[in-house]
């Protein structure tokens, strides 16, 4: 097995060490698009693309996430409910600072 890359990935084949072996690699690639062996005249569109084919049954995301009855989930309820009280309190503790603030404020500039 070839070394990793620097990526961590594996090489897929040999890389030729010198300039000769190179430019045989280079003649073999040429002759074989030559040949017609690849296409590279593809314009890679949307129009070839073909979705991978799964053996997986079809699920709607409604009935992974449990749909539109967690809505009424008194869990979810209570913890949606905590999370805006929290946000009450947060909102009205940085309205307390922003006062507080202003007040030093005034009172350093009224000196």
């Amino acid at each position: 097995m070839p070394p990793p890359s620097p990526r961590g990935t594996h090489s897929s084949g040999v890389v030729p060490e010198t300039e000769k072996q190179q430019d045989i690699a280079i003649g073999a690639f040429a002759d074989a698009e030559a040949e017609g062996e690849f296409d590279f005249a593809s314009d890679s569109s949307d129009d070839d693309y073909h979705p991978p084919v799964s053996d997986l049954p079809l699920r709607t995301h409604d009935h992974e996430a449990g749909g539109s009855s967690s809505a009424s989930d008194p869990t979810l309820l209570a913890i949606l409910e905590g999370m805006r009280a929290d946000q009450r309190r947060a909102a009205e503790e940085q309205a307390r600072r922003d006062r507080d603030q202003a007040a030093i404020n005034a009172a350093m500039q009224a000196r």
